[in-house]
């Protein structure tokens, strides 16, 4: 299932889009957030992740209609003409709307974060023999996740 529709196009950015626009701009967005379609039909992608999924190729879409190279653009970091000087914010600028890059930059498995696990006891807790590495939904809720500063452990 897309993770976005032409009505989310309009819900949340006022702006009409055509279906092929938005399987265009979703396409991008897969390639970005390291993942797919696929993925998420499959149920691998929590809720949270979901919604910064649709959120982001709703984005996209409305940007890739004021921007209709993104698919010719050439790679550069500075552009200069008559005096006036452009550096890109962001490796992608020219293709990746900003506000599509926020959200995939908030995708949990973009983001930084550790895992404190306790020593092996006699019971047998602590560092598990593998971890899950088939279900991102079931990783992102795993009760093992804390912040590092938890427990006296470090900030």
């Amino acid at each position: 299932m897309p993770w976005a529709t032409t009505s989310d196009v309009a819900t949340y950015t006022g702006a009409t889009a055509t279906a092929a626009q938005v399987e265009q701009a979703q396409a991008l967005i897969e390639v970005f957030a390291d993942t797919t379609e696929d993925a998420s039909d499959a149920g691998n992608i929590s809720p949270k992740n979901l919604r910064l999924l649709k959120l982001a190729v709703a984005y996209q879409t409305t940007w890739m209609q004021q921007h209709p190279d993104a698919f010719t653009n050439i790679d550069v970091s500075q552009v200069q003409q008559d005096g006036v000087v452009a550096t890109m914010q962001h490796n992608n600028a020219l293709v990746l709307a900003p506000m599509a890059k926020r959200c995939i930059d908030r995708l949990s498995w973009r983001r930084t974060r550790s895992l404190r696990i306790g020593p092996m006891s006699s019971a047998g807790t602590g560092i598990p023999s593998r971890m899950n590495l088939t279900s991102a939904v079931r990783d992102d809720n795993d009760p093992r996740w804390r912040p590092m500063g938890m427990d006296g452990g470090m900030c």
